[in-house]
């Protein structure tokens, strides 16, 4: 799932200088704003076939926190 999460967000950023791990920052690493993360989760909801409501999303601080949420949603 991490590979895929990474994936998604290295095509949607496009920033060389990017290392996405786990622990990367959502808002503060990705330098993406918060408008930018509500595009980034429709990529997420596009790709994994789900629909992730507003509400949490706030709860996507790091890149776990994303993961671990579409694995839950996705099983």
């Amino acid at each position: 799932m991490f590979d895929r999460v990474k994936a998604i967000i290295e095509g949607y950023i496009q920033r060389d200088d990017l290392e996405i791990t786990p622990d990367t920052d959502v808002l503060g690493d990705l330098g993406i704003n918060s408008l930018e993360l509500v595009e980034l989760v429709c990529a997420f909801e596009m790709e994994f076939d789900i629909d992730i409501p507003e509400k949490d999303i706030r709860g996507f601080l790091t890149i776990d926190d994303i993961v671990r949420y579409l694995e839950a949603a996705t099983a």
